[in-house]
């Protein structure tokens, strides 16, 4: 009985361990990443909708000057994705954007790396950001290395 009772303690520890492993890779895996290089826009990682995902591509071959083809799109249409609160806000941060800028959200915060955090570009991101993705999410600029 002890031997069974050890055994069931350490499957336990090892399920709870391992659930709390999952959570700690959903809260540090970026749910959508966008990425301004090489003369193109990377949309990556997952959205709630099809018109989410058509304004962001929309957005990107904009910033390009129509290229659609310098968009690499791989936005998954999940139900259960992060929300958008607003996808147009998300799409001219895409506009705003230069080369080597990258974007990062998770479901608490979202991080975009910049040239320089305390120009005006940078503030009209962070605020378009903030619109984008709600008041429940933070967002911090950082320097690019």
């Amino acid at each position: 009985m002890a031997c069974l009772a050890i055994l069931a303690a350490v499957v336990g520890w090892y399920l709870t361990a391992g659930s709390g492993t999952e959570a700690r890779t959903a809260e540090t895996t970026p749910s959508l990443e966008i990425r301004w290089h090489g003369g193109g826009i990377v949309l990556q990682g997952t959205v709630r909708d099809a018109a989410t995902q058509r304004v962001l591509a929309e957005g990107a071959a904009a910033r390009l000057g129509g290229e659609s083809d310098q968009v690499t799109d791989w936005l998954d249409i999940t139900p259960t994705a992060l929300p958008v609160a607003d996808a147009g806000a998300l799409a001219r941060v895409i506009l705003l954007g230069q080369e080597g800028w990258h974007l990062q959200r998770r479901a608490t915060e979202s991080w975009l790396a910049v040239q320089s955090p305390a120009d005006e570009r940078s503030a009209q991101a962070r605020a378009l950001l903030q619109a984008a993705f709600g008041p429940d999410v933070a967002i911090r600029l950082v320097q690019l290395p």
